[in-house]
């Protein structure tokens, strides 16, 4: 994946390496592999350089070494698995990559024809939303195939996230790891993603596949007292 480069995507991965590596405790390595996931799950949308043309790659879901994508150019749409290693997956002679989970690569090569393009992932997140206290509060989802997701972030301080987490009617509590620097709480085998547009995703490994459940946030409830006389 090391010929699919662009300006943007190694500022970012310069970033996001530098980033991780000075908190280093913020991405255990048992949960590298879910991070990279999470990472590489959502829309990506770009265009290839020259040519100018929309390009869009969906992961829907991460079993191991195997995605299962939709990729859209010219109009056209193709559904399968594609290959997952580490931050790329390769589906045929298409393969995108990403190191931050924001911008990304997009390589074709198949004979003597090759071409690049830049992707971005749809509804990242952005300096506006890297605050903690947005992600405290509860949050809940489902998608159309059945996950259910609800994460209560109770507080935030330092790294520490105190958390309650329901993947698919199972619950556990306890104390996560936020990192500032994509505004992300891990919490096991769960993390939690807020968005630029203010919703989130909950993305979990179950059964040693990883999914995504888009998740919004609870208004907040204000108390009240009645006096009867």
């Amino acid at each position: 994946m090391s010929s699919v480069t662009s300006s943007t995507t190694a500022a970012s991965s310069t970033a996001a390496a530098a980033a991780i590596a000075a908190t280093g405790s913020q991405v255990s390595k048992q949960n590298e592999t879910l991070y990279q996931q999470g990472n590489l799950i959502g829309t990506w949308t770009g265009k290839w350089s020259g040519t100018n043309q929309t390009v869009t790659f969906k992961v829907d879901k991460i079993t191991g070494s195997t995605a299962e994508i939709e990729y859209t150019q010219n109009g056209q749409t193709q559904k399968g698995q594609a290959t997952v290693s580490q931050n790329s997956i390769t589906f045929g002679d298409v393969t995108i990559g990403t190191n931050d989970g924001t911008h990304g690569a997009i390589e074709f090569e198949a004979g003597t024809v090759k071409k690049t393009g830049t992707l971005t992932k749809s509804s990242t997140p952005s300096a506006a939303t890297s605050d903690p206290t947005h992600l405290v509060g509860s949050w809940s989802g489902l998608t159309s195939t059945g996950n259910a997701a609800s994460y209560t972030v109770k507080s935030v301080t330092g790294t520490d996230a105190v958390v309650t987490s329901t993947i698919n009617g199972i619950t556990n509590s306890g104390t996560g790891t936020y990192n500032a620097a994509n505004n992300v709480i891990t919490f096991g085998t769960t993390q939690i993603a807020l968005n630029s547009s203010g919703s989130a995703n909950v993305i979990f490994k179950s059964l040693g596949s990883t999914y995504s459940v888009p998740v919004t946030k609870a208004a907040a409830t204000t108390a009240t007292t009645s006096t009867f006389a």
